[in-house]
């Protein structure tokens, strides 16, 4: 289950107290309720099986909350090493469609590497508070030192393949080229491997993880529940 981002401002950021509070937009009227409060730039949410919710904080830290909203102060340790800079950092947080059976659990984060850093996809399993098994599946290249448009959604499509969003990293013309991630959607298969039926899989020269190409900074991504 995922949570809409602004949901998960209201969540976060909204400093009323333990009673609703009611805010009237222009054409529609929302009940604020905050349910957890010690969060620092919340980014992202998922639940698991058990009720429990992982939230991403943009500083690096994977935390977990209780199903009746309990912030536990101890976050999950066992990441990579998250480089916060700029508007990067911890990213989205996502559960397999297959979890009870497997057990994997997605992050999109930013990562370091030669020439900067950028936009890296991980997965792992939860050992109470210790991520087990972690396993790089994606890093974005060429890396750069600029501090923004990371992107950084995870969607699972349910037929066995993971999309990851990549922002333009502030230079737009990267976002047209085959042979640079920036700017573009990365579609694997759920263990990191390059399908064969990608759009650029063939082309010389071109980055064949790419689905798409000429996107600015995708904070958001959801799959269409009757097309896919």
């Amino acid at each position: 289950m995922r949570i809409p981002l602004t949901l998960m401002c209201l969540i976060a950021v909204v400093s009323t107290p333990a009673h609703a509070q009611t805010i009237q937009s222009e054409k529609y009227t929302f009940r604020a309720v905050t349910l957890v409060r010690g969060l620092q730039n919340p980014w992202s949410m998922a639940f698991l099986p058990d009720g429990r919710m992982l939230v991403t904080e943009r500083e690096g830290r994977l935390r977990i909350v209780s199903k009746d909203f309990k912030l536990d102060p101890k976050p999950v340790e066992g990441l990579p090493e998250i480089v916060a800079t700029g508007q990067g950092g911890l990213f989205d947080v996502a559960i397999h469609p297959q979890y009870p059976q497997n057990g994997w659990i997605y992050w999109a984060y930013n990562a370091s590497g030669p020439g900067g850093w950028g936009t890296t996809l991980a997965r792992g399993k939860l050992d109470g508070y210790r991520m087990a098994n972690v396993q790089i599946l994606f890093s974005l290249e060429p890396k750069t030192r600029t501090g923004q448009h990371f992107g950084g959604r995870i969607v699972f499509d349910g037929k066995g393949m993971v999309y990851l969003t990549l922002g333009d990293r502030g230079e737009m013309a990267r976002a047209q080229k085959a042979d640079d991630h920036a700017g573009s959607v990365i579609r694997l298969h759920d263990d990191g491997r390059v399908p064969a039926d990608n759009p650029l899989v063939n082309r010389a020269g071109a980055k064949p993880e790419k689905f798409t190409l000429g996107n600015r900074n995708m904070q958001g991504a959801a799959l269409h529940p009757q097309t896919g």
